[in-house]
C-alpha cells in the first residue's frame, strides 16, 4: 500500500515520462502539470502537453475491501485503505501551422499504448528528484498503476471543458490512472495475548 503521497507521485512521474515523448515529437516542448487556465495565462503556442488532474473517483474493486476496520469497542484492527482512479486531462500546445498539438497528441498515444503500466523506475526518479515526494512509499504498492485512454464523446468533451472559467478548447485527451491505494498510517491496536486459558464446566440445566 502507499501513503497520501501517492497522488502527487503519480502526477510527477507521468509528466517525467511524457516529456520523452514530448520532446520525440517536437524539439523543445514541455510537459507541465497546472490548470488550463495557467496555461493560457502563461501562453498556449509554446510547443508542450499539459496535465490536468481534472477527477479522483472510488476504484469500484476497493470500495468494500477493508471494512470492517474497527471492532466493537471503536479500537482500530486494521488500517483503513481506499482505493482510487484518478483522471486526467492531457492538453496539447504549439503552433498549428507545424501540426506541433498533433504531433504530441500522435507521440503521447503511442508512448501510453506501448507502456500502460507507470515503471518502477519513473516512480523512483519522481520520489529521488523532488524534494516533497521524499516519503512516497508508492513502489511498495503491490498493484501497478496503470494508464488508460477515456473514450469521452465529443458532449462529454465539451462539458469538462466548460467546468475551466472562459478557456478555449484546444486539442486534448483524457487518461485514467488506476488503482492508486492509500493506507492511513494510524497505529493499528495490539490484542494481549492469553497468558493463561481458563475452562470452566457447568451443569446442563434439568429438564422439569
Amino acid at each position: 500500500m502507499s501513503n497520501y503521497l501517492a497522488i502527487a507521485t503519480v502526477t510527477i512521474a507521468l509528466r517525467d515520462l511524457l516529456q520523452d515523448a514530448a520532446l520525440s515529437a517536437v524539439a523543445g516542448a514541455v510537459v507541465t502539470t497546472q490548470q488550463p487556465e495557467q496555461v493560457q495565462a502563461t501562453g498556449q503556442n509554446k510547443a508542450g502537453i499539459n496535465i490536468s488532474l481534472y477527477q479522483v473517483s472510488p476504484n469500484p474493486d476497493w470500495v468494500n475491501v477493508d471494512l470492517p476496520t474497527r471492532n466493537g469497542n471503536g479500537s482500530l484492527m486494521q488500517r483503513p485503505l481506499t482505493g482510487l482512479d484518478l483522471h486526467y486531462l492531457l492538453s496539447f500546445y504549439g503552433s498549428d501551422m507545424e501540426m506541433e498539438p498533433q504531433r504530441l497528441l500522435g507521440s503521447t498515444i503511442m508512448y501510453l499504448h506501448a507502456q500502460p503500466f507507470l515503471p518502477f523506475a519513473a516512480i523512483q526518479h519522481a520520489v529521488d528528484n523532488t524534494g516533497y515526494l521524499a516519503q512516497s512509499d508508492l513502489l511498495q504498492q503491490t498493484e501497478r498503476v496503470k494508464f488508460s485512454p477515456l473514450n469521452l464523446s465529443l458532449e462529454e468533451l465539451s462539458k469538462l471543458w466548460s467546468v475551466f472559467y472562459q478557456i478555449p478548447y484546444t486539442l486534448s485527451v483524457a487518461y485514467r490512472a488506476s488503482v492508486i491505494i492509500i493506507e492511513a498510517s494510524e497505529e493499528i491496536t495490539q490484542t494481549k495475548p492469553v497468558l493463561q486459558p481458563v475452562i470452566k464446566v457447568t451443569p446442563e440445566g434439568t429438564a422439569s
